[in-house]
């Protein structure tokens, strides 16, 4: 028995095959629609740990913590009054934007604020505001950032990268060199 195919059946040929594709990519593993390539709303929304480990030049050893809010970064509002002065400030939340690292014999703690992309498979952040206690009358403070590289992006949202962070200490605001290399491995904790 031999089929053949009139002239006018050739376009709902190709109809079929465009419906077909249009279909397939549908249901693709590509990243979702909502914000920085999320597979549902508020996924990368919560509380980050990480190690920093390793370093070059000086050895780096410490943690790091961040949170995500609405794909920002969790915040703090205080408000004080002072006579018929109220001041609100609101800054990064301190018990989850944090870093505490201990580098050639000192102990610097200070704030972080951090970004997770989908859509480039990175979490980047900086390292700020790291104070560490005076010295005969020197102040003692470091300030750095890393980039990681997402290696979980579904059930558990993990990130890690090779030297990929950095951080230099300073005395009295001025830079001492070298700048610092570390790396960094860590994973979302909590909602």
């Amino acid at each position: 028995m031999k089929i053949t195919f009139a002239p006018a059946s050739v376009p709902l040929i190709a109809v079929v095959v465009l419906a077909f594709a249009a279909t397939s990519k549908a249901g693709s593993f590509g990243p979702g629609p909502w914000a920085n390539g999320a597979y549902y709303p508020g996924q990368f929304d919560g509380v980050y740990s990480a190690s920093m480990f390793g370093g070059s030049p000086s050895v780096v050893s410490g943690v790091f913590g961040f949170g995500l809010n609405n794909g920002s970064p969790s915040t703090s509002t205080n408000s004080t009054s002072s006579g018929t002065t109220n001041t609100t400030t609101i800054t990064v939340d301190p018990f989850e934007n944090y870093f505490v690292t201990f580098i050639d014999g000192r102990t610097y703690a200070g704030a972080t604020i951090a970004n997770v992309n989908n859509q480039t498979d990175q979490v980047t952040g900086g390292l700020f505001n790291g104070v560490a206690a005076s010295t005969s009358g020197v102040d003692n403070t470091a300030s750095g950032g890393f980039v990681a590289s997402l290696t979980g992006q579904k059930d558990v949202i993990t990130f890690s990268g090779n030297n990929t962070g950095t951080i230099q200490t300073a005395t009295n605001g001025v830079p001492v060199d070298p700048l610092n290399t570390f790396s960094l491995n860590g994973m979302k904790v909590g909602n």
